[in-house]
C-alpha cells in the first residue's frame, strides 16, 4: 500500500470501538476523544483540514481542471449507498460528483457520526494525467494540534476499526499494480529531536495475490514526500518472513488479501516499542540517519484509515472499491496489557 502527498493531508481516528473489541485492548485507554462527524467535514484534494476532529479527504477523483475533480463532494447522493458500502446513514450524509445509483453507481462518500464510507469506481471518472506514489483515494483522519505523545513508559500504540468491505469489482485482475485496491490503519509521528516527520501502513486489505508487486510484503517506502514502513496485519508477511513492524496478537481478523467481505471486521493492529524501534532501525540505515532511535522521542501527529486505488492512465484497468469504517480509535496499551508472543 502507498502513501500519497504530504502530512498535512494526513488522516483520523475515531469513535469509542465496539464493545466486543474492547476487550481485546481493555487495559488500554483511548488517546483521542470519540466524536461525531458530518458531511460538513469532507474536504478535498490539500484543502485545509478541521483539527482534533473526524474528517474525511477525497482526491484525485478526476484530472486536473475536469468538473468530476472540482466536484468530488460538491452534491447530494440520494440513492442508498450502504448497498456498497455497508454502512447504512441517513441520505443527508451522502456526498458526491454525480447521484448515479446501480448498476453503474458513481463516486459516492457517506460521514455520519462515528461511521465512514465510500465507493469509488474508476470508470465514473476520467484519470488520464499520471500521479506518483499515489492513487485516487478516501481518508478518514484525525488531525491532532497538539502532538501526542507515544511509547510512553515502554506503552505501545494500538489502532483498531470495524471494517465491511462489500464491493470490489475489476476490469480485470491486476498483475502488477494497475488495477489494484487497498484499505489500511495508517499513522505519522514526528522525531522530536530532528523535526522529522515518519508514517506507518498496516495493510487490512489488498485486491492482488500475496507477492504480486509487493502485495502482502514487509517494506520501506516513501510517498514523495514522507518516509514510511509498511507491514501486513499478520504474523509472518508474503515472503515468509516474520513481520517486524507490527504485532498480530491473533485478536480479530488478519490482513484479507484478493476477496472482499460483507461481515462486520474488527481489526487491531499493536505497535510495540520493539516493532517501532525495528522500523527505526530499517529507516536509519536507509533514507534517514538523522532521527532519533529512540521511541519515546516520537509524537503521534495523526491517524485513520486509507482506501485507495490504482486505475493506471488508461482505461483497461478501472476498479470499483466500497468499504466502510466504524469505532475506530488510537489507544495507548501499558506494558502489562500486552501478551508475550
Amino acid at each position: 500500500m502507498r502513501l500519497r502527498h504530504a502530512l498535512a493531508c494526513a488522516l483520523l481516528g475515531m469513535a469509542v470501538p465496539p464493545a466486543h473489541a474492547q476487550s481485546a485492548l481493555s487495559r488500554g485507554h483511548a488517546l483521542s476523544a470519540a466524536d461525531c462527524a458530518s458531511p460538513a467535514d469532507m474536504v478535498v484534494e490539500t484543502d485545509p483540514a478541521p483539527l482534533d476532529r473526524t474528517y474525511m479527504r477525497v482526491q484525485h477523483m478526476g484530472d486536473p481542471g475536469t468538473v468530476e475533480l472540482q466536484g468530488q463532494v460538491a452534491n447530494a447522493v440520494t440513492w442508498d449507498v450502504g448497498r456498497a458500502t455497508g454502512l447504512e446513514v441517513p441520505a443527508a450524509a451522502q456526498r458526491g460528483f454525480r447521484d448515479a445509483p446501480p448498476p453503474a453507481a458513481a463516486n459516492a462518500f457517506q460521514l455520519w457520526c462515528d461511521g465512514a464510507g465510500f465507493l469509488i469506481d474508476t470508470a465514473s471518472f476520467p484519470h488520464h494525467a499520471p500521479l506518483v506514489g499515489e492513487g485516487p483515494s478516501v481518508s478518514i483522519a484525525r488531525d491532532f494540534s497538539t502532538p501526542l505523545p507515544a511509547f510512553r513508559n515502554g506503552a505501545s500504540l494500538a489502532i483498531e476499526a470495524t471494517v465491511r468491505l462489500p464491493t470490489l469489482r475489476n476490469q480485470r485482475l491486476p498483475v502488477i499494480s494497475e488495477g489494484t485496491a487497498q484499505l489500511g490503519f495508517f499513522y505519522y509521528v514526528q522525531d522530536s529531536t530532528s523535526g522529522v516527520a515518519i508514517a506507518q501502513l498496516v495493510a487490512l486489505f489488498d485486491n492482488r495475490p500475496a507477492g504480486v508487486d509487493g502485495s502482502g510484503v514487509e517494506s520501506i517506502l516513501s510517498d514523495g514526500h514522507v518516509a514510511f514502513v509498511t507491514s501486513p496485519l499478520a504474523t509472518a508477511d508474503a515472503t515468509g518472513r516474520p513481520v517486524r513492524y507490527v504485532t498480530y496478537a491473533g485478536v480479530g481478523p488478519a490482513t484479507q488479501l484478493e476477496q472482499p467481505w460483507t461481515d462486520a471486521r474488527t481489526f487491531v493492529a499493536r505497535i510495540t516499542p520493539a516493532n517501532f524501534r525495528a522500523a527505526l532501525e530499517t529507516l536509519r540505515a536507509g533514507p534517514l540517519p538523522q532521527i532519533s532511535p529512540d521511541p519515546a522521542d516520537y509524537r503521534v501527529l495523526s491517524f485513520g484509515v486509507l482506501g485507495e486505488v490504482f486505475p493506471g492512465t488508461g482505461d483497461a484497468d478501472n476498479v470499483a472499491f466500497g468499504a466502510s469504517v466504524t469505532g475506530l480509535a488510537l489507544r495507548e496499551v501499558p506494558l502489562l496489557g500486552l501478551r508475550r508472543h
